[in-house]
């Protein structure tokens, strides 16, 4: 267990496997995966982990999928044991298969650490903790989106799930903004997060459960944009008339007070508004695009880090610029040590990190340098490319698509390239934007397909043929 898990916290975490298999016995394999996901995001405790020999630690971002796994297996074996028909997919999943044990090889070697504690070489045992912890991260949950959601009707399943689980953080958020955000404190028994971070704007934002207010800003703004993509027909979240919850939505998540969650809002919603399919996917590719070519960028310093600060600047002032700032000098710091083994990367143990002239060791915030500094391109591929790749896939077909449906994709599409381009700045804090990806690669394909096929048929009625 990690050093600051309570009884309450394991207890918790314990549950939650039993409780959230159940799950699959008393709904659909839909319904339970967007419980299992997103309820163990929203309330299960940080920092607590159960660690099971040969077992990355299972904690409350990996252990839903693992659960949705065997509740799979227990309940619709047919659905998950499948081979995909992707062989992207199938070749980033061998790339994560095989390049932690290159990592491994690769850094046999013992390295110093700007204190010159020595950091252990790594074994064959760290290559497949590498490999089994980048499976369950990204290639588990993408897997389980692909084989579970298929239709339109099970996206919009999964994405007006995202809008609850928004819905019901409301009244823990406000408490938190009123009072302070203590909440995991006061039910698990410790802070998982330095105080000082809350304090923004004169004021706390809110962290309920979640690591960081920045995890809950982004968890918010997925939920936020979701309400404007799945559309009237559900009607209410959760009681509340749709037309109505969505602003609702839009308002809490000012609230949340993240700079970057309200720049991607305000860049996004008035594309979701206006409903241009087109557009929103041009801009979904765009923002993928940059997240794809982003190390390639900084490295040959292209990326135009100058022109942002001043304007950050110039529009939220120096305290905010700052901010951003520090994560360029400390990417800059991280890029130096990774260059040094770009391929494979540094591995485990810190072996990523350095140091600048006066001793200062560097912070990692952007989940896309972790992955760059430990695993490398490789690993950098295979982590974001199941999340990029697919906002680029679906775009095939679309023309032939009815409106509504192409409204999902792209909309579906715009929301996950904003997931991708938030891991520039920040950390993962959940794997829920690989769920999503894998869901909308196969509901693109099943579209398509479904028109296809009609063609073939002209006199069935298209919309039964979309429905089988």
């Amino acid at each position: 267990m990690e050093p600051t898990a309570t009884l309450s916290s394991q207890i918790a975490l314990a549950l939650f496997v039993p409780v959230s298999i159940a799950f699959f016995f008393f709904t659909t394999p839909q319904r339970a995966t967007v419980w299992t996901a997103l309820g163990a995001e929203l309330f299960l405790p940080e920092l607590t982990a159960f660690k099971i020999p040969l077992v990355p630690p299972l904690d409350k971002h990996n252990i839903p999928y693992v659960c949705i796994m065997i509740g799979c297996l227990f309940r619709c074996p047919g659905r998950v044991t499948k081979m995909p028909k992707e062989r992207w997919f199938l070749l980033l999943t061998l790339t994560v298969l095989t390049g932690g044990i290159f990592t491994s090889l690769t850094n046999t070697d013992v390295v110093h650490s700007a204190t010159g504690m020595p950091l252990p070489g790594l074994n064959l045992k760290d290559g497949c903790s590498l490999v089994a912890t980048l499976f369950i991260e990204t290639a588990l949950p993408f897997y389980l989106g692909y084989a579970l959601f298929r239709s339109a009707a099970d996206l919009r399943t999964l994405l007006s799930g995202f809008s609850a689980a928004v819905f019901i953080y409301i009244p823990f958020e406000l408490w938190e903004i009123r009072m302070s955000p203590n909440i995991h404190r006061m039910v698990y028994g410790y802070f998982q997060d330095a105080f000082d971070e809350t304090k923004r704007w004169g004021g706390f934002r809110p962290l309920v459960f979640m690591r960081h207010g920045l995890a809950l800003a982004r968890f918010a703004l997925a939920g936020t944009l979701a309400a404007f993509v799945f559309g009237p027909r559900p009607r209410a979240i959760l009681g509340v008339p749709w037309r109505a919850g969505k602003w609702i939505l839009v308002v809490m998540l000012v609230l949340c007070k993240s700079t970057g969650a309200i720049i991607f809002a305000a860049l996004t919603l008035p594309l979701l508004v206006r409903q241009n399919a087109k557009r929103e996917l041009r801009v979904a590719m765009f923002l993928g695009a940059v997240v794809l070519l982003y190390p390639a960028l900084r490295l040959c310093e292209l990326f135009p880090v100058n022109p942002i600060l001043q304007a950050s600047t110039a529009a939220f002032g120096t305290d905010r610029t700052g901010s951003i700032q520090f994560r360029f000098m400390n990417e800059e710091l991280l890029l130096a040590r990774a260059r040094e083994r770009v391929v494979f990367g540094w591995g485990e143990y810190n072996r990523n990190f350095t140091s600048d002239a006066s001793g200062r060791t560097a912070v990692a915030d952007g989940y896309w340098i972790i992955q760059f500094g430990k695993l490398g391109v490789v690993g950098f591929i295979a982590s974001f490319g199941m999340l990029c790749l697919p906002i680029f896939f679906c775009r095939r077909g679309m023309r032939v698509l009815m409106p509504d449906e192409r409204k999902l994709i792209a909309g579906t599409g715009l929301i996950l390239s904003v997931l991708a381009a938030d891991l520039l700045p920040n950390g993962m804090w959940g794997f829920y934007p690989y769920l999503l990806a894998g869901a909308l690669t196969r509901v693109s394909r099943e579209l398509v397909a479904g028109v296809a096929s009609s063609h073939y048929a002209p006199a069935v009625d298209r919309r039964y043929v979309l429905a089988s």
